[in-house]
């Protein structure tokens, strides 16, 4: 991904341009790391802009930036935009002149000034960039639904300051680095990102999925204006023409994403990340018959701790698909190792005490490739529930249409749809096992619950939203919410401090919509969709592997092996103390052996972060 940063002030003078020329020379060293291939800063009068570029494709990209068709609107940013056949013949039909080597940029530029921002939803691809207009002195960002690109910005006295890398907006003397109270309180509640709009820096805010930002003389306002639409049940006459379309589908989104560049596969055993490597080689041979494939595989494993096959399949998929396989064991990696020898301390806290392991995967790919693939999304959108739909075949049909569809199902698959009804997990407690929903942490202070409301707030934080889907709830929410985009942001250079770029092909805007659409059962019901298709394309002992709950929990193997321990070994901060009973805290740390560890490893994760930025 490449970087991007810039300031913009409303009003300038002599003084202030020369404090604007270091800022963003402090920037432009902080996005750096992204782009190796160009390193640019450019100054205009009340704006200042820095760049680096990342070459990868298959889309053309511009070299240099801000760049600009007609010298009005100014566009500084990263963007990768799919579909650009369909877009272009779009675009011409309204009278414009589009070039076949037109880049993501240039297609942004002409969506733009042919539709303004009501435009800027409907472009495929991952977009995070601002267009800036200085004779209005006005500037306009962006951020697509999915979020897999972020930006972030910080506004102070008519002063504004953003850029994809948080590190470059901390950079600047205008960004104050006080913490933000609520956000730490979510963090230590479990859900840090509930309000997708803050940051762990009160001063320091990220632009939410599907959101513009406006910034010019009248103030600074952000509204939302992209969401998953909701369609109606696609019904199609034949079962072939869903699995028809979900391949020319899912091919067209790996066409798009697939550079011609060496590109590593993070590479599992399981359905997903196979069929993205099956389909990625299709491609490399029908482009390239008699060239090098330039594609290679990442396996993680946990082994030694205990026998885990995943490796072991992808190694053997790999093989068959005649590319390289790198094996990784990750078993002996105990909780927050490496922690305070990494080079870059994370941005932001986070409630994973692997999360050091999970980045470190993506730096080592870094040193043979630019582009990741991964199969992220597919059990967002595969692997479903069937309670749902039949909730609105019955409104709709009547009863006889729910009892078809079931026996149908039934007499296909001779097995009860996954209904998703919690009868299992009320089964459990019913039998003395305990829940793994997290209970409410014990040893907050009674000044920090009281101050932040933080009942209430658990409360509203762990409870049910309506959805506004009436047979796909999940995937829609899922989609809708924001809430994959906090998971994707973590594999964005800001958080793994190199330049490489993962890109996701199942969150496909177009591939998305329409498995919204499909009829949960069957297609929905543990990924047979997809199963479907790779009839013929996937080893049987891929293609019919079930997808079953892990019953392994590395981190409490490790507790139990005695390798580590995870109560508290220093002094916390006065930070900490504020907010947690470390005393009691200590306690809970010493007798958990269940999962409730994650509940009380909070404060630690949150002291390790804050004393390697400190120490920084």
């Amino acid at each position: 991904m490449s970087g991007f940063a810039g300031i913009i002030r409303l009003e300038s003078g002599v003084e202030s341009a020369a404090v604007d020329r270091r800022a963003i020379e402090q920037m432009a060293h902080a996005i750096a790391f992204r782009g190796p291939d160009t390193l640019q800063q450019t100054l205009q009068p009340g704006a200042s802009f820095a760049f680096s570029l990342l070459t990868t494709g298959p889309a053309p990209q511009e070299s240099s930036q801000p760049c600009t068709l007609d010298g009005e609107t100014w566009f500084l940013g990263d963007a990768r935009c799919d579909g650009r056949e369909e877009l272009k013949q779009q675009l011409e039909q309204l009278g414009l002149q589009i070039t076949d080597g037109a880049t993501s940029e240039q297609f942004v530029l002409h969506a733009f000034s042919k539709f303004g921002e009501a435009g800027l939803p409907e472009l495929h691809g991952d977009f995070s960039f601002a267009l800036w207009n200085p004779r209005q002195r006005k500037i306009i960002a962006y951020r697509d639904l999915t979020g897999q690109r972020p930006f972030f910005y910080s506004s102070q006295s008519g002063v504004l300051v953003f850029s994809n890398t948080m590190q470059a907006v901390l950079s600047t003397s205008s960004a104050p680095r006080e913490l933000d109270e609520e956000f730490i309180a979510d963090f230590l509640l479990g859900d840090p990102y509930h309000n997708p709009s803050r940051t762990v820096y009160r001063d320091i805010r990220r632009l939410p999925p599907g959101h513009v930002l406006e910034f010019s003389m009248t103030g600074l306002f952000v509204r939302r204006i992209a969401n998953t639409p909701v369609e109606d049940v696609l019904v199609l006459k034949r079962d072939e023409e869903y699995v028809e379309e979900f391949r020319r589908l899912f091919t067209q989104a790996v066409r798009d994403q697939l550079p011609p560049i060496d590109t590593t596969i993070l590479l599992s055993g399981g359905l997903d990340s196979t069929t993205l490597a099956a389909c990625a080689v299709f491609l490399r041979k029908q482009d390239s018959p008699d060239r090098d494939l330039n594609l290679r595989a990442l396996s993680v494993d946990f082994q030694p701790v205990f026998d885990d096959r995943e490796s072991d399949l992808a190694s053997r998929l790999a093989r068959s698909l005649g590319i390289p396989c790198q094996v990784v064991h990750s078993g002996e990696v105990l909780p927050f190792e490496g922690w305070e020898a990494m080079p870059v301390p994370f941005p932001e806290p986070t409630l994973d005490p692997y999360a050091n392991l999970s980045l470190s995967y993506r730096r080592l790919m870094a040193q043979n490739s630019r582009v990741a693939l991964s199969g992220s999304g597919g059990d967002e959108v595969l692997r479903l529930q069937a309670l749902p739909y039949l909730r609105f075949l019955y409104r709709r049909n009547g009863p006889l249409s729910v009892l078809s569809t079931v026996g149908r199902y039934v007499i296909s698959q001779r097995k009860l749809p996954a209904l998703g009804a919690g009868i299992r997990s009320r089964f459990l407690r019913l039998f003395g096992r305990k829940s793994t929903n997290p209970g409410f942490p014990p040893w907050l202070t009674p000044d920090f619950q009281h101050r932040l409301d933080l009942r209430n707030r658990w409360r509203s934080l762990n409870s049910r939203m309506p959805s506004q889907h009436p047979f796909n709830p999940r995937a829609y929410a899922s989609l809708n919410d924001l809430s994959v985009a906090s998971m994707l942001e973590f594999f964005d250079a800001t958080w793994t401090g190199c330049a490489i770029e993962s890109r996701n092909p199942f969150l496909d805007r177009r591939l998305s919509r329409f498995l919204l659409r499909v009829p949960l059962i069957p297609w929905s019901m543990d990924k047979y969709l997809l199963r479907r298709s790779q009839i013929g394309t996937l080893p049987d002992e891929i293609r019919l592997r079930r997808k079953t709950p892990v019953t392994v929990d590395v981190m409490l193997l490790h507790l139990a092996s005695g390798k580590w321990n995870p109560a508290i070994v220093e002094s916390p901060g006065e930070r900490l103390r504020e907010a947690a009973n470390c005393e009691l805290l200590d306690s809970y740390l010493r007798h958990a052996t269940d999962d409730s560890l994650y509940v009380h490893l909070r404060p630690i994760a949150l002291a390790r972060w804050l004393k390697s930025t400190n120490s920084r």
